[in-house]
């Protein structure tokens, strides 16, 4: 079938344009929403790639910058609709910002800010501490993390961490405004994104213990059924200590005071303590204390298999918070270990840099980005920098291998692919800041195409964005409140050549891996939403927006 594939919500006048093609066409109209022929180009041919499993041509409309709302027409085919103006994003980023909110967990959501999307108070019942016979603790609050209701400090900081590195590099998303309560905002005087960040930050305050450590989670002993929030009512337990979460909240926690200093004092000055405390507990439990869930439990483990690269990010972050050299030799320490376990890594086929990996698991490129932050020319700093150019280099020549310029290989089609390609841009955002290299300006722009619909599927993996937005997440609120659209701003996890779900094995055998997608339910190992997937377009949508 032909098909035509476009950014569903649309470009800058500026920008470079282009839709893809799957079939052979000599030439493209832009036509206008009266019908009428606006422009002319001719196509060039790719020819077929193997992540898509199509027959690429491109239609460059890059010169045509009139303000308006348009469609590509080729043949028998039409695009989806799509507008060009310098206020394009502004819907895209209001959405994916205000979408934490919706994910409020406790007593946190007001009827006249969710509107239809409410829902009642959950999870205030106390936790019990797995394994221990003391009392219960309250733990209420936060973000609820992805398809189920449980709150995992692991992934509650780097989706935090996504969002603070975002007002640190970009402060265009301190005037993104929302609609959220003002009393959340300190009656004003916090921007809205740090007024929602607060909510996640006073959450993880409770998940460390008197001695500093981390609980590694708060859920019900296993997955809840499709219910709402309300109605999820099974006890709620805090799972163990691990060394992995009290690194992730020490760097936090360091970076939040960084943020914070200068709207809230006394705040920033509680996250400073707090992180000094969580260091310290890491410096006298220098052992690894990973984690894993206990007999019988489902719900998310976020196992890593390591936690230098945690600690790495504590110590950047505290040094370029505090300027204490102490911290700066630890994280040269931590440094050589980590490239004895990134040596090994490659052994096994891993092509990227570790000082940019910025997902959950390794996080060693958000101690990365601290660095970058203080400004300095010391052998962190430097490495940082390199690594950071070398790793968007790399995604260059990726860029080169399929017809839609998209900075991923086969391989990176994996559980959570959205997430893949958006750490991805994340690195080239922060290399184009370092070296405004044109080139990497183009990347950013065919990953942000991608999201928004020019893909194989056809499909804007941000709900209420794009003609073709996915509608089906696998989010148990949006399962069974009765809405028929979910609420806007939610990032799909997007295709999975892996397919580990039951309903995701009906795709079709031998799919191109962009093409190993279904938009159902019951996709949860391809269409799930988590706050971290949501938290890296910010980032990116903050860095677009900033040029």
């Amino acid at each position: 079938m032909n098909k035509i594939f476009i950014n569903q919500v649309g470009f800058f006048e500026s920008d470079k344009k282009k839709a893809v093609l799957n079939f052979a066409a000599p030439s493209f109209q832009i036509v206008d929403e009266k019908g009428s022929s606006v422009y002319t180009g001719e196509t060039t041919h790719f020819g077929e790639d193997e992540i898509s499993g199509e027959d690429t041509y491109i239609a460059d409309f890059s010169d045509f910058k009139t303000s308006g709302k348009y469609k590509v027409v080729s043949k028998d085919a039409s695009s989806s609709y799509f507008e060009i103006n310098k206020n394009v994003y502004d819907k895209l980023m209001k959405d994916i910002c205000k979408c934490f909110y919706f994910l409020r967990c406790g007593d946190a959501l007001d009827e006249k800010y969710a509107g239809v999307y409410y829902h009642k108070p959950c999870h205030l019942s106390l936790a019990t501490v797995y394994g221990e016979n003391t009392d219960p603790v309250d733990v209420s609050g936060g973000w609820h993390d992805a398809g189920d209701y449980g709150r995992y400090s692991t992934a509650g900081a780097v989706a935090v961490a996504h969002l603070l590195y975002g007002v640190r590099f970009f402060d265009c998303l301190l005037d993104v405004h929302y609609d959220i309560p003002k009393e959340k905002c300190d009656r004003g005087q916090l921007p809205e994104i740090l007024a929602e960040v607060k909510v996640e930050l006073e959450f993880l305050m409770k998940m460390q213990r008197e001695n500093g450590s981390v609980w590694h989670k708060v859920t019900t002993f296993n997955h809840a059924p499709f219910v709402m929030p309300e109605d999820d009512k099974e006890e709620l337990f805090l799972f163990n200590v691990s060394s992995i979460a009290t690194a992730d909240i020490a760097a936090v926690f360091a970076l939040a005071y960084s943020v914070y200093k200068n709207y809230d004092k006394a705040f920033a000055d509680k996250l400073m303590e707090r992180s000094l405390l969580a260091y310290k507990w890491l410096k006298e439990n220098p052992d690894e204390l990973l984690f894993h869930n206990a007999e019988g439990s489902n719900t998310g483990e976020y196992g890593e298999a390591e936690d230098k690269s945690n600690r790495f990010w504590a110590a950047c972050a505290l040094y370029e918070a505090t300027s204490d050299g102490k911290y700066y030799s630890d994280a040269m320490e931590l440094k050589d270990k980590i490239e004895v376990f990134d040596a090994n890594a490659k052994k096994k086929g891993y092509q990227g840099n570790v000082f940019t990996c910025l997902g959950w698991a390794e996080v060693a490129g958000l101690g990365a980005l601290s660095l970058l932050l203080k400004r300095e020319d010391n052998a962190l700093s430097i490495l940082s920098r390199n690594s950071f150019l070398s790793e968007a280099d790399r995604l260059l020549e990726v860029c080169t291998h399929n017809g839609f310029g998209l900075c991923m290989d086969k391989k990176d089609f994996i559980w959570g692919s959205n997430m893949e390609l958006l750490k991805y841009m994340m690195v080239l955002t922060v290399a184009e800041r370092i070296s405004g290299k044109e080139e990497y300006k183009n990347a950013i722009r065919s990953g942000i195409d991608y999201i928004l619909g020019c893909n194989s599927m056809d499909t804007s993996y941000v709900t209420g964005n794009g003609e073709k937005a996915f509608k089906n997440p696998h989010l148990r609120p949006t399962a069974v409140d009765g809405i028929q659209q979910p609420w806007p701003g939610l990032v799909s996890g997007g295709p999975n050549i892996g397919l580990q779900d039951e309903r995701a094995k009906e795709v079709p055998a031998g799919s191109a891996p962009m093409k190993c997608y279904y938009d159902h339910i019951d996709c949860y190992s391809l269409n799930e939403i988590t706050i971290y997937w949501n938290s890296p377009l910010v980032f990116v949508m903050a860095g677009l927006l900033n040029q």
